[in-house]
Order: C-alpha cells, then sequence, then structure tokens
C-alpha cells in the first residue's frame, strides 16, 4: 500500500463505521416511533451524499471532462454534509432517549 493512501483509506473506515452506526441509530429511533425520526433519516441521507458525490465526480463526469478543481468540491461537499448528517442523527438519538415530561394538570 502507497503510504500516501493511508489517510483516504482510514478516512473511508471511519465513515462506513459512522455510516453503519448511523443506521442503526435511524432503525432505533424509528422503531420507538419518536417524532423525531425524519431527523435521523434527514442525517442519513446526507451522510449517503458523500459516496454520491464522489460517483459523480470521479466516475461520470472523469469521463467526459474532468474539472480541474473538483478535488475541493468533493472535498467541501462531503465534509460538510458529512458533519450536518452526524450532528442531525446524534440530535435524533439525544431527542429520542431523554425522559418525556409527564403532562401537568391545569391549574384549578
Amino acid at each position: 500500500m502507497e503510504d500516501f493512501r493511508i489517510p483516504y483509506d482510514v478516512r473511508d473506515a471511519l465513515l462506513c463505521l459512522t455510516f453503519l452506526a448511523a443506521m442503526g441509530v435511524t432503525v432505533f429511533v424509528a422503531m420507538s416511533r419518536h417524532k423525531m425520526a425524519w431527523l435521523a433519516v434527514a442525517g442519513l441521507a446526507l451522510m449517503a451524499v458523500d459516496p454520491l458525490i464522489e460517483l459523480i465526480l470521479f466516475r461520470v463526469l472523469s469521463a467526459v471532462t474532468m474539472p480541474v478543481d473538483s478535488n475541493w468540491i468533493y472535498s467541501c461537499v462531503s465534509s460538510l454534509a458529512s458533519v450536518i448528517g452526524i450532528a442531525l442523527i446524534v440530535a435524533a438519538l439525544f431527542l429520542a432517549t431523554r425522559p418525556q415530561s409527564a403532562p401537568t394538570a391545569p391549574p384549578m
């Protein structure tokens, strides 16, 4: 393995593990029938942007014409989408697991 590929492979491995954990959290929140399940689904969809952008930029567009600065486009879009997706999934997990307060009786 070339030395310059190690950070990219570690990044891909961490993203894969994070994506698997996010799928588990999304299933947990959806199965708990929490009203914030859409938040976890949106986070999972945002995390799926990374492989989609990679496919479009490096597989489809490189066959037609390769943009000069496609690496920074990929880095900016995929990292921003991954960070926001992870934040949404963490928020959904937090909202689904926090204790619900019992409704208070109206004053007499």
